[in-house]
C-alpha cells in the first residue's frame, strides 16, 4: 500500500468503512494475489464533491485573505511598551 501524508492506515480504513456505510463511496476487491481493492464514489459521493468543493475554496481563499490581512498589519505594526 502507497502511503498518504498525514493519514494512518488504520484512520484511512475507517474513513473509508464510514464512507461506504453513508454511500458515498463503493470498495471492489479484486480475487488477486497480494489482494487488492479500489474505492470508488458513489454517484452521492460525486454529488456531494460538486456542492463541497466551491465551499472549501471559498473558504481558502478567505484564509488566504486573513492571513494577508494578518501579515500586512503585524509587520507594518510597531510595538512599545508603556
Amino acid at each position: 500500500m502507497s502511503t498518504l501524508e498525514g493519514i494512518s492506515p488504520k484512520s484511512l480504513t475507517d474513513l473509508l468503512k464510514e464512507l461506504q456505510k453513508k454511500g458515498l463511496v463503493r470498495r471492489e476487491a479484486f480475487p488477486e494475489v497480494p489482494p487488492r481493492v479500489e474505492y470508488f464514489l458513489t454517484d452521492d459521493g460525486k454529488q456531494l464533491c460538486e456542492a463541497i468543493i466551491p465551499l472549501i475554496k471559498w473558504a481558502e481563499k478567505r484564509d488566504d485573505l486573513r492571513q494577508e490581512m494578518y501579515n500586512s498589519t503585524c509587520n507594518n505594526t510597531s510595538y512599545s511598551p508603556k
